[in-house]
């Protein structure tokens, strides 16, 4: 793969957050170091990295797509308050037990729990 200027800065600012962030966001985080940057860059290198399996790209429902360094297994909850993105990882092969409750081969599925998160609890008591 050609590693182009923009794709490591890109990489590396996905690699530096827990956060999930988004393309805009990636974008404003980049600017910084490389002010000639388009949107229309960011974008385009995110998906590349999620096509080839660098970063995973997390699309809900309803917002714009995040991105995230971990491709271990796990899944996400979103904060109804802060919109902040939690990491999870449930006990068990998930995939299996779609397979198996819905008799189908399942090639992948994508769980975004809602709720509020343990910060925003803790504010409201």
């Amino acid at each position: 793969m050609v590693q182009t200027k923009q794709r490591q800065l890109i990489l590396e600012a996905v690699r530096a957050t827990n956060s999930h962030p988004t393309a805009d966001e990636l974008f404003q985080m980049i600017r910084r170091k490389l002010p000639t940057i388009s949107l229309a860059t960011v974008y385009r290198n995110l998906n590349f990295l999620s096509d080839i399996g660098e970063i995973r790209k997390l699309s809900m429902p309803g917002m714009p797509d995040r991105f995230d360094w971990r491709l271990d297994p796990h899944d996400h909850m979103i904060c109804d308050d802060c919109g902040q993105v939690v990491d999870f990882a449930l006990l068990g092969d998930l995939k299996q037990q779609i397979a198996q409750a819905c008799g189908a081969q399942v090639a992948g599925y994508t769980l975004v729990a809602h709720g509020t998160c343990a910060h925003c609890m803790e504010h409201k008591a």
